[in-house]
């Protein structure tokens, strides 16, 4: 065994040493509770004895330090993968990029990211973005940022190597599943803001392309649905939108379902917050049809949970009694990852909003930077969004109701590919229920 496999060897037990970095009060309140003390000292017991016998056997002198630290970065990633852990001596270089992202000049690159196998993977390039202008796609993974290995950066670390002021430029290679798999993109850092909501007819049906929930997306939602038949059906593109604030999508989603609740976030140590959608602020009632994929993520996951549950309930269906169902008992709020559990013999023909595409990303949560007495830190997940039914949005995300695969264009092929997500969308809002207020 080489030296560089023994970090990922600990980091198979990272999860362990939860209970040391992030839960330092936990010892003393399970040494109280008889019935749990056993459960935390043996896999710590466990976790240290593994480390002891690393130091003593190995081959080389190892040293303590670098392995830990590939430990608790191994623990963060398995609690979920956006979270991370930032060693000491890294400190002073997240304080600087936290403090620059304050500043009138500096630019993001718009890349939403997670970690998957280790690399960091992209959710989304915002459209508009110098990472989209540059090319780079959903499902890209990063293999090195300015001819350095992304394998050992930190999330923060990428961010920070492309952001920054403008007119800078940086290289990016990533690994992608069409040919060529490795492609270098340049992101030249210019001045941008998310793209609002627009409109064009396609075959005869209005799609709507919403790229993200920045502010003003729900006032342009409004101007789009304004002049229109308030009974028409519309495809809403939710492709790659995986930006904005919760607050800005709980505010679209009210435009098109009935007043009541829409969704949540709760955590153990943050204070809880709600959404709902108030009586007057409806404007539309046709059907929907919500064309999602994997890069669809965060507050645009909610938009389209809370639509798709209301329009269950129009049918009398009883989402939360489907999804309690489902859970396990006495498992915690916060703990559940439970996928959603379908209403029995529902017929999805019926409904008014039809989800098409793929499966989300799964990112309904939100996080915190908590300091650690070593003198790192971690930017931890401290809270879960949730539907009004309780529908938890990560790490799981929305499965379509009909799903659509991708199909990588020829090699050489000219002209524009194919859309068979939209192709396949454009079918299915043929196919929807006459509204309430149409039927009327």
């Amino acid at each position: 065994m080489t030296k560089s496999r023994i970090a990922p060897f600990l980091a198979s037990l990272a999860l362990l040493g939860t209970l040391f970095v992030v839960l330092p009060g936990l010892g003393a309140d399970e040494k109280r509770d008889k019935g749990g003390k056993d459960s935390l000292y043996r896999p710590l017991g466990l976790f240290t004895e593994v480390l002891s016998l690393v130091r003593g056997n190995y081959v080389e002198k190892v040293e303590v330090k670098p392995l830990l630290a590939g430990a608790f970065s191994g623990m963060t990633e398995a609690m979920d993968p956006f979270s991370e852990y930032v060693p000491p001596e890294k400190m002073a270089a997240f304080e600087a990029v936290r403090a620059a992202r304050e500043k009138a000049d500096y630019v993001d690159s718009g890349l939403v990211l997670a970690r998957r196998s280790g690399y960091p993977v992209v959710v989304t390039a915002v459209p508009g973005s110098p990472s989209a202008l540059a090319g780079i796609e959903t499902d890209d993974l990063v293999e090195k940022v300015g001819g350095v290995s992304a394998r050992n950066l930190g999330l923060w670390e990428v961010e920070a190597a492309l952001s920054g002021k403008p007119g800078g430029r940086a290289n990016v290679l990533v690994v992608r599943e069409s040919k060529p798999s490795r492609r270098t993109f340049e992101i030249v850092r210019t001045s941008w803001t998310p793209s609002l909501p627009s409109a064009e007819s396609v075959s005869g049906e209005l799609v709507v392309k919403v790229p993200a929930f920045g502010a003003g997306t729900a006032d342009a939602l409004v101007g789009i649905l304004a002049p229109l038949d308030r009974s028409k059906a519309l495809v809403l593109d939710l492709r790659g939108n995986a930006f904005g604030s919760w607050d800005e999508a709980a505010r679209s989603a009210a435009l098109f379902g009935p007043p009541g609740p829409i969704g949540e976030l709760k955590g153990r140590k943050i204070a809880a917050k709600s959404w709902r959608a108030e009586p007057g602020q409806r404007v539309h009632q046709g059907g929907l049809v919500l064309l999602v994929d994997s890069g669809t993520g965060g507050p645009a996951e909610l938009f389209a949970a809370a639509l798709r549950e209301s329009a269950a309930k129009e049918l009398g269906i009883d989402v939360a009694a489907a999804l309690k169902r489902d859970e396990k008992k006495g498992e915690q709020a916060f703990e559940d990852q439970s996928p959603p559990a379908p209403a029995p013999s529902l017929d999805r023909k019926k409904l008014r909003v039809r989800v098409v595409g793929e499966p989300t990303f799964g990112m309904g949560l939100t996080q915190e930077v908590v300091r650690l007495a070593s003198g790192g830190a971690l930017r931890i997940t401290v809270g879960k969004v949730r539907t009004a039914a309780g529908r938890a949005l990560s790490p799981r995300g929305l499965e379509p109701d009909d799903r659509v695969f991708h199909v990588q264009p020829e090699e050489g092929a000219e002209g524009k590919p194919p859309d068979p997500f939209l192709e396949r969308a454009l079918k299915v809002v043929a196919e929807l229920p006459a509204s309430p207020a149409a039927a009327s």
